[in-house]
Parts: structure tokens; C-alpha cells; sequence
């Protein structure tokens, strides 16, 4: 059966790559980013990705149908948040389900490649058919995905090849989800050798960089054992190398989130969207300053 040619866009705007830095559930704004931007007739010229942004992006660029696509996946099988800590100190029967999910995690993650191994077959699965099992050079627009070696700590590029793969190993989170592999590489997570690559934008024939960040702020927080202070001090690390990033950016978009999402929580993916929905809305006139569309003025999202 052949395969499909490849798709094109045009747009009659100044050009953009847009920029979809990691966030993990939280990068389900990027489809509302998106979303939002269509709507208004705006469309990026190139696209990178990071961790869930790659997923998004890849998928954009490979799909008319893109947005309904990524509503309808399935994320149950997902790993799912760590215990809160009202969850550790309620009921008997949430302790002793806190303590076996932590339980689970340090014994799969030290003896096995993480608690994601059990959904492994469902995300690689739900990768191929969200990207068509096409490759990354086939969309209507170009798309590079940043992952990190973790042998070398290298920041690796990846334009061509199984988006799938590509989109795998962008967002497999070490301790969680087993490595991509692209040759002898082993990758994972690209969050963690760049978070937001403003420069990797700046490769590609386009005017201006806009960069969607979904990550949220760091409030101040009682961290309770180890492995709390683990996450916590990875994440302090790469917001404060995101900052460095998104200082080279034309224009930073924030999705505005009403409350604390947790990286792994994706049955709120609604909420996301509707938070890069808002984002767009709130940026208009900076985007309409910037872009300048070739005819009329911007108008809102019907979605909220």
C-alpha cells in the first residue's frame, strides 16, 4: 500500500517555529496552543518538540485530523501521579496504598527500568498510531525532537526517522519509562539536557520563535523524603535553565492553569488544553503585533 505524500503548509503570515517545551501532562496545552492558533488562521512554519511537546508536535504535523487525535487517546494505562500527602496521612487503606506505590517505584526503578514498563506496549502503540508510523520528515511542516543520550548527557536532535520513536524517546521520563534507542543510543527525556531549544529554532527558515511553556511555578512546598527531594531538585534545575532559554525567544506563551497539575496527571488533559487555549486569548495583541497577518485582525477562540 503506498504511502501518503507529504503534507504542506503555506501560510500567508510572517513565518514561525514554534517552540513546545517539555511539561509532561501539563504539554496537553501545546494542543491548545495549537488549536487556538488555527483558529485565528495563524499556523507555525517548523515545530520543536520536547518530551510531551514532541508527541504533540509530531503528531501535528503528521495529521489533518491532529486535535481529535490526541483528545481520544486512551492514558489509563499511563503511570499515573505519586501519593499526595493528604493521601499519606488519611485513611489506613490510602497509607498502605501511598506506601506500595512508592514501594513499586523504588523496586522497578532500581532492579528494572521503572513503573511505565507495564504501559510500555500501550505507549508505543498509541505513538505509531498517532503519527501514522510515519517518519518525522514526512509532515506538512518540518519537526526536530530534542532527547538526551543518557550515556553521554549529550542533547541529541532528531528530524528524520520513526516519529514514533523519535516522539518515545523525547518523552520517556528515566525511572518511569525505558530508554528510547536510536542506534547504539540509549535516550530518554529531552527536558533534561534542554528544556525549551530556542536555538535548534532558530535553524530553520522562519522569522520569528515562539516558545508555549507549560510548566508552572515553583511554590513553596514541604518536601517529605527522598525521592520527593529528587524530583524537586531536577525541577528546580531545569526551570532555571528554561529561563536562560526562553530569554532568546520573540515571544513566550504561558498557559495560565487554575491549579497544581502533576506531570503525571493526564485524565486532566481537558483542563490542559483549555489552559493553552487561554494563552493564545490573552497573547493576542502581542501575537497580532508580531505575526501580522496578511488580511483582518485576529478574532477569539470559540473554545474555552
Amino acid at each position: 500500500m503506498p504511502r501518503d505524500k507529504p503534507m504542506t503548509d503555506i501560510p500567508s503570515h510572517r513565518s514561525f517555529t514554534l517552540v513546545l517545551a517539555s511539561g509532561g501532562a501539563r504539554g496537553y496545552a501545546h494542543a491548545g496552543v495549537l488549536r487556538a492558533l488555527e483558529a485565528e488562521g495563524l499556523r507555525p512554519s517548523a515545530i520543536v518538540g520536547v518530551s510531551m511537546g514532541a508527541v504533540i508536535g509530531a503528531t501535528y504535523a503528521l495529521r489533518r485530523d491532529w486535535y481529535e487525535a490526541v483528545l481520544g487517546v486512551d492514558t489509563s494505562p499511563f503511570p499515573s501521579r505519586l501519593p499526595t500527602t493528604e493521601e499519606w496521612e488519611g485513611s489506613s487503606w490510602q497509607r498502605f496504598s501511598a506506601i506500595g506505590a512508592y514501594a513499586r517505584i523504588a523496586y522497578e526503578s532500581t532492579f528494572g527500568w521503572g513503573v511505565g514498563k507495564r504501559s510500555f506496549r500501550h505507549t508505543t502503540s498509541t505513538l505509531r498510531t498517532l503519527t501514522k508510523d510515519r517518519d518525522l520528515d514526512e509532515g506538512r511542516i518540518p519537526v526536530a525532537v530534542c532527547a538526551t543520550n543518557i550515556q553521554t548527557g549529550s542533547r541529541e536532535i532528531l528530524r528524520s526517522g520513526p516519529a514514533a520513536e523519535a516522539a518515545y524517546a523525547s518523552a520517556a521520563i528515566p525511572g518511569i519509562f525505558p530508554p528510547g534507542r536510536r542506534g547504539d543510543q540509549q535516550l530518554v527525556d529531552g527536558a533534561y539536557a534542554d528544556i525549551a531549544p530556542v536555538d535548534v529554532a532558530r535553524t530553520f527558515d522562519t522569522s520569528l520563535v515562539l516558545v508555549v511553556d507549560p510548566t508552572q511555578p515553583l511554590a513553596p512546598t514541604q518536601v517529605e523524603n527522598g525521592f520527593q527531594a529528587m524530583l524537586r531538585a531536577v525541577e528546580i534545575c531545569q526551570m532555571r535553565h528554561a529561563d536562560l532559554r526562553f530569554d532568546d525567544a520573540d515571544l513566550v506563551l504561558r498557559p495560565p492553569f487554575r491549579r497544581t497539575i502533576d506531570t503525571l496527571e493526564f485524565d486532566a488533559r481537558r483542563e490542559c488544553v483549555a489552559a493553552g487555549m487561554r494563552a493564545v486569548r490573552q497573547s493576542r495583541d502581542a501575537l497580532h503585533e508580531l505575526v501580522q497577518p496578511s488580511s483582518g485582525t485576529l478574532t477569539s477562540s470559540s473554545e474555552s
